[in-house]
């Protein structure tokens, strides 16, 4: 159980880092592309890790909307950095939306 306190910490520590980058890149301050970066690496680094907790075979559909919703954060971190492409935040917007639906879709099975 302390691992999964610890891996919280973690997923949370990446949300504040994700929401001080994005008002640092929307007010054009320094290092707000470098704080959003780690956090979206954290924040779909502990989902990766949780997701690949139970067996494949036990996925459903909105588990594997999840996981390419992270892989879509993570590629927009890749544009953003590595090919310096202006137009990173459209996988990310991506990514968004289909994790919104993702979280429509479990909703749903839920119930």
């Amino acid at each position: 159980m302390k691992s999964f306190s610890g891996y919280k910490t973690i997923y949370y520590v990446g949300i504040v880092f994700i929401v001080l980058g994005g008002i640092r890149l929307l007010n054009h301050l320094s290092y707000g592309e470098i704080l959003f970066a780690i956090g979206v690496l954290l924040y779909s680094g502990v989902q990766i890790r949780f997701l690949f907790y139970k067996s494949i075979a036990d996925w459903w559909t909105s588990d594997y909307l999840k996981l390419s919703v992270n892989f879509l954060f993570l590629i927009s971190i890749f544009l953003l950095f590595v090919i310096d492409f202006k137009l990173w935040y459209y996988p990310f917007v991506l990514g968004l939306l289909v994790d919104f639906f993702a979280n429509i879709l479990r909703r749903i099975k839920r119930t």
